[in-house]
């Protein structure tokens, strides 16, 4: 199984990455909260992991 730390979406401080497998991932979206932009990885099981990577580059990661 393939994993990817995703970096938190959080506006101001340092959060520790949240680790995914991607195989769980049925899509994703992007989110844009008082100019906080970020993409919204929506899992198998229906939860949402917001992350501060762009939707071109998580599109990008499960392309390659």
């Amino acid at each position: 199984m393939k994993t990817h730390d995703f970096p938190q979406y959080h506006a101001t401080g340092y959060c520790e990455p949240t680790t995914v497998m991607l195989e769980r991932v049925t899509h994703f979206y992007p989110v844009n909260y008082n100019g906080n932009s970020g993409t919204a990885l929506v899992l198998d099981t229906g939860k949402e992991v917001l992350t501060s990577m762009r939707q071109w580059d998580v599109k990008k990661l499960f392309d390659d």
